[in-house]
C-alpha cells in the first residue's frame, strides 16, 4: 500500500510538472505570436502573417540571406511640389501615396519595408516562399503607376495638384531581419542590391520614365513584359554602370491582368490627426495696467522657529502626463466596391492598351 501511495504521489508530481511546462510553452508561443503579429502586420497582409505564424520558425527575427526583388518608389520633385502646401496638405498627399503603393504591394504578396518621407521601399521573396518574385514586383510597379494616374484625375477634379512617381526594381542577394537597438527594433533590408533599386528610382526622373528595372529583374520575365533596354546607366554614389530596362507594360494581356484594380474611396485613406496648441495668453504691458494699490506687508504671527503649516507649502510636484493611445497597426485599406480604373481595351499589344497611359521616354 505504501509503494502504491508513493507511485501515485510521483505520478501527480510528474503530471503537475508536465502541465506547468506545457503552460509555460503555451505562454511563450502566445507571446512570440503576439510579437510576430505586432511587427509584421505593419508590413504584410494578415494572410501572410498567419502563414508566418503557422511555420513556428524560431529564427524568424534573425537576419537571413535571401535572393529577392526590391521595389523603391518615390515622388518626383516632392520638395518643390510641397513648397506651397501646408503641413496638413503635405501629410494628406503622403498618406494617399502610401495607401496606393501599399495597396499594390499587398495585392502581389510583397512586404512594405519602410515609409520614408516621399518614398516607399518594398520587397518580394522575403519571409515567404515566392518563386515569381520578379514578376510580382513588376506587376506591383505597373499597378502603382495606374493607381497614381487614376488618383491624379481625382485630384484635378478636386482642384488639387497631381504628381508623378518613379519606381526602381532590382533583384539580388540581400539580408533581411530584425535590426535596431534595445529601445527600437525594425524589420530592415541590407545590401548593395537594395541601394541599386533606390538609385534606379532616382534615375527615373532624369530618364523621364516611370518604371526602370535592372537586367537581373527584367530578364527572367522578358517574355511577359515589354521593356526598352538601356546600357551603362550611371547611378549616384556607385562606380559600376548598370544594365537596365524601361518597363512599358505587359507583352500580352492574360486573365490575371483583367482583374478590377480599384481606387480607394476618400474615407479609406489614412487621416493624420493634427492637434493645434492653444494660443498663448497675451499679458498687457506694465504701462497699460493700472497701478496696483500699495498695501503694507502683513505682520507675521508665526515665530520663525515654528514649522510652516502643510497647507502653506506649495505643491511643486508635476502631474503625470496623460497616457498615450496605443499605436495603430493598420496602415492601408483594401478595395471598395466602386471600380475607378478604366478597363483596358480588348487588344493584344503593349503598355498603352492594358496598363494605363503610355510612359514618356527620354531622348
Amino acid at each position: 500500500m505504501t509503494w502504491i501511495t508513493v507511485l501515485a504521489v510521483l505520478a501527480v508530481i510528474a503530471m503537475a510538472l508536465y502541465a506547468s511546462a506545457q503552460a509555460k510553452r503555451s505562454l511563450k508561443e502566445r507571446t512570440e505570436g503576439e510579437r510576430v503579429r505586432a511587427l509584421f502586420s505593419r508590413y504584410v497582409p494578415e494572410v501572410v502573417v498567419d502563414e508566418l505564424l503557422e511555420r513556428k520558425d524560431a529564427r524568424l527575427f534573425a537576419g537571413k540571406e535571401y535572393y529577392a526583388t526590391v521595389l523603391s518608389c518615390g515622388i518626383w520633385k516632392f520638395s518643390l511640389f510641397a513648397e506651397d502646401l501646408s503641413p496638413q496638405q503635405t501629410l494628406q498627399y503622403l498618406n494617399e501615396f502610401y495607401t496606393l503603393c501599399g495597396k499594390a504591394v499587398e495585392k502581389h504578396r510583397g512586404i512594405v519595408e519602410s515609409l520614408r518621407g516621399d518614398s516607399l521601399t518594398a520587397v518580394f521573396g522575403v519571409l515567404i516562399e515566392e518563386p515569381f518574385a520578379e514578376e510580382r514586383a513588376v506587376r506591383a510597379a505597373l499597378d502603382i503607376v495606374r493607381l497614381i494616374s487614376a488618383m491624379n484625375a481625382r485630384w484635378q477634379s478636386q482642384g488639387r495638384k497631381p504628381f508623378q512617381v518613379g519606381i526602381g526594381l532590382n533583384s539580388g542577394t540581400i539580408i533581411a531581419g530584425d535590426t535596431g537597438y534595445q529601445q527600437r527594433r525594425e524589420f530592415s533590408l541590407v545590401g548593395n542590391d537594395v541601394q541599386v533599386a533606390v538609385r534606379l528610382q532616382e534615375a527615373t526622373e532624369e530618364m523621364n520614365a516611370s518604371v526602370i528595372a535592372s537586367a537581373a529583374t527584367f530578364r527572367p520575365v522578358s517574355e511577359i513584359f515589354v521593356g526598352v533596354p538601356m546600357k551603362s546607366i550611371p547611378l549616384r554614389g556607385m562606380k559600376k554602370l548598370t544594365q537596365a530596362f524601361i518597363v512599358r507594360g505587359v507583352a500580352k494581356r492574360t486573365f490575371a491582368d483583367e482583374d478590377n484594380l480599384t481606387l480607394p474611396s476618400e474615407g479609406q485613406f489614412r487621416r493624420t490627426e493634427i492637434k493645434s496648441e492653444p494660443p498663448p495668453s497675451v499679458t498687457p504691458p506694465a504701462a497699460a495696467r493700472p497701478p496696483a494699490p500699495r498695501t503694507p506687508p502683513p505682520v507675521a504671527t508665526v515665530p520663525p522657529s515654528a514649522p510652516i503649516p502643510a497647507a502653506a507649502v506649495p505643491d511643486f510636484v508635476n502631474s503625470a502626463p496623460p497616457p498615450r493611445p496605443a499605436p495603430e497597426r493598420h496602415f492601408s485599406s483594401l478595395d471598395d466596391d466602386k471600380p475607378a480604373m478604366p478597363a483596358p481595351p480588348p487588344t493584344d499589344q503593349t503598355y498603352e492598351d492594358d496598363s494605363g497611359p503610355p510612359l514618356r521616354l527620354g531622348p
